[in-house]
């Protein structure tokens, strides 16, 4: 820290210079002359002032909440044209959440095993590398996308679904792109389906 930054610290905590001196244990005088640049602070003193002024811990109940474009719904099924709208963000409080990631809404039950119809899913666009086990949102050429499950051993993209309906769709037949790896999911409670 600069003695500037150590000064506008302590104006801004309303602190005066006796009050740092009293907390690191140095006298004020010498203080005073190292902020006026009359004197150089020692290692052990300037280590002892940036533990006094760092940052004060934010209490439990306030999380970092920002947001994030929600760009439309993606189909949780067979290749679909994705319905683009813009305008619209979603609140996220997790500080993880990448700078360019955006926010689809799901749309039909192929992955109802993880995240219902009208689920909103947070995409990485800057994550495209596949692993097996993490979902995706892919793209077709033609601009058709979908929402799954990827695994290997063929490579294919796979549903977590209660309906026997919803098919695996195995890559390579046509090129796709890559166009995210689903981080978080945000979604309402919704009631269990009874066997």
């Amino acid at each position: 820290m600069t003695p500037d930054e150590i000064k506008a610290e302590l104006d801004r905590r309303g602190m005066t210079q006796r009050d740092l001196a009293d907390a690191i244990g140095l006298n004020e005088n010498y203080l005073s002359k190292s902020l006026s640049g009359q004197r150089n602070f020692k290692v052990s003193e300037m280590d002892a002032i940036k533990r006094e002024l760092a940052p004060e811990p934010q209490p439990a109940d306030h999380l970092p909440i920002r947001s994030i474009p929600l760009l439309g719904r993606v189909p949780a099924g067979r290749f679909q044209p994705q319905e683009q709208q813009g305008g619209r963000r979603v609140i996220v409080s997790d500080p993880d959440v990448p700078p360019r990631a955006y926010a689809l809404t799901v749309t039909g039950d192929s992955m109802d095993l993880l995240v219902s119809d009208g689920s909103t899913i947070v995409v990485d666009p800057d994550d495209k590398r596949l692993w097996p086990g993490f979902r995706y949102v892919v793209r077709t050429e033609d601009g058709e996308t979908t929402f799954k499950e990827y695994q290997e051993g063929p490579a294919r993209l796979v549903p977590c679904s209660s309906n026997p309906q919803n098919r695996e769709i195995e890559l390579g037949a046509e090129p796709v792109v890559i166009e995210g790896r689903v981080i978080l999911y945000l979604m309402r409670d919704v009631p269990r389906r009874s066997a």
